[in-house]
């Protein structure tokens, strides 16, 4: 496996292909917790500087805000069942749209599943490739997010997307003090389910 460390307008975003095929991103970070984040999960990685290029100037004009999707081969060997259905199904919401962790349930034929989506998205291998920052809480809250710099990066990407926050309101059992969406701009659930079929 080979890996790159990107520079971008948000920090430094890593990613690992094994032949051609993307099988992981790592959000911006600083360059030394990305390469330990990466190391950590596939340690026999070895750097390459000229990686997937067209994937490297799609990541960073998407965090200039000038790219809304990505054009690269993924690889999910690694995920089975139920998971790889989840994150196919998250890989469809369009780009500054929001999914319950509920829709992704319903459109992988499992309604009760809410949880099981939830545990799906914190372990996501290809996150912003597979948009886990799109899926919010039926409530409208925001929802968890597992990287590194917490639900305050999740709101900046759907900000950076353009997501319609309208009012914000503070939650009280955060302490890093982001502010939380009431509404969000939702895609049809039916888009989703159509394309599962």
């Amino acid at each position: 496996m080979r890996y790159k460390l990107l520079s971008t307008a948000w920090g430094v975003f890593g990613y690992v292909v094994r032949d051609r095929s993307l099988v992981a991103t790592f959000l911006p970070d600083e360059k030394l917790t990305v390469e330990r984040r990466i190391h950590d999960t596939f340690p026999a990685a070895v750097v390459v500087d000229d990686l997937l290029p067209g994937f490297a100037d799609d990541v960073r004009a998407y965090f200039l805000g000038a790219r809304t999707r990505f054009h690269v081969t993924i690889d999910l060997s690694l995920c089975a069942g139920f998971r790889r259905l989840v994150l196919e199904a998250c890989r469809r919401i369009p780009y500054g749209k929001t999914a319950s962790y509920a829709d992704l349930a319903r459109a992988v034929g499992n309604p009760a599943a809410v949880r099981a989506v939830g545990g799906t998205m914190a372990m996501n291998p290809l996150p912003l490739v597979i948009p886990c920052h799109r899926v919010v809480s039926s409530n409208g809250g925001l929802g968890g997010f597992s990287s590194s710099r917490g639900p305050a990066q999740k709101l900046a990407l759907l900000q950076l997307e353009g997501v319609a926050l309208g009012a914000t309101s503070r939650r009280s059992d955060e302490g890093s003090g982001y502010e939380e969406p009431r509404r969000h701009r939702r895609v049809n659930p039916s888009v989703i389910l159509a394309a599962r079929s």
